[in-house]
């Protein structure tokens, strides 16, 4: 039985490149065991094998060249026990952040296909909403966002900082604005009270407010963020007629926006506005 093996054999036996084994030699983890005393060539002896079995499997588990090392210098059951154990954990906490972030994804995925559908098909509907988690990004008087939505942004991310609160960053489907009913009546640009992020999971260090919980008259409107008044007339008239009343005011959600879509003709706000049914 042959005992002794070029690097090139020892690659091909085990799948490796020649460059990962000439790594291994260089960094002293695994390197040729016999070197012929006329030849000077370097061979791998079969009973290397096992050794570079288990490095394959640590490297191939995650593990990395330091533990890999501490495991062939320290080799005890004991040792190699609360080596597994460690990564274990590790692992664990990793599949429940990938879990997480596949919660987010299909979020996302289920925010972009309301969005379209609503594009698609943009009537009036009532639609009953339980208790919605947000976090207030602003919540003062009211002010017109078409000119201050940038401060009011820089402003966030300053106040993140300093606070030592992680940044996610925002996606579409994240922001709401709470709408000044005032402005409803008075001349000028439709103007808001508060804005928010929708809490789509539960964030540390962010104080959790609720939406109400209750009947909503929703109604899509394609076009740029700014919601012309027009709209919120026709919309209050129709909501008259079909005998409800406005309990509160209006909501508005960014479910298609440019974050996804570059042409802001196809921007989708989701206008949502609390009623009841008139006595």
């Amino acid at each position: 039985m042959k005992q002794r093996f070029r690097v090139g054999e020892v690659a091909k036996l085990f799948q490796l490149s020649t460059s990962t084994l000439r790594y291994y030699d260089e960094i002293g983890i695994f390197q040729p065991k016999y070197t012929d005393p006329d030849s000077r060539y370097r061979y791998y002896t079969l009973d290397q094998f096992v050794v570079l079995d288990t490095i394959i499997f640590l490297k191939k588990n995650g593990f990395s060249i330091k533990d890999i090392q501490q495991q062939l210098d320290e080799r005890t059951p004991e040792n190699t026990k609360g080596l597994l154990e460690r990564k274990l954990g590790e692992v664990e906490k990793e599949m429940e952040n990938l879990k997480l972030v596949a919660k987010k994804i299909k979020s996302k995925i289920s925010t972009i296909g309301e969005g379209l559908s609503l594009r698609a098909n943009p009537s009036l509907t009532y639609r009953w909403f339980p208790v919605r988690a947000i976090s207030y990004l602003y919540n003062d008087s009211p002010i017109d966002l078409m000119k201050e939505s940038d401060a009011l942004f820089l402003k966030d991310l300053e106040a993140l900082s300093l606070a030592g609160v992680s940044y996610e960053g925002f996606f579409t489907g994240d922001f709401g604005t709470v709408v000044d009913i005032e402005s409803l009546n008075n001349e000028g640009p439709v103007k808001y009270r508060a804005v928010f992020e929708l809490l789509h999971h539960e964030k540390k260090d962010l104080k959790a407010s609720y939406l109400n919980e209750g009947m909503y008259a929703c109604y899509p409107r394609s076009g740029p963020y700014e919601t012309p008044k027009s709209n919120y007339f026709t919309l209050l008239n129709r909501v008259e007629k079909d005998g409800y009343r406005m309990s509160g005011p209006p909501i508005e959600l960014a479910m298609l926006d440019e974050s996804v879509i570059q042409d802001e003709t196809g921007y989708v706000t989701w206008i949502q506005i609390p009623v009841q049914r008139k006595d």
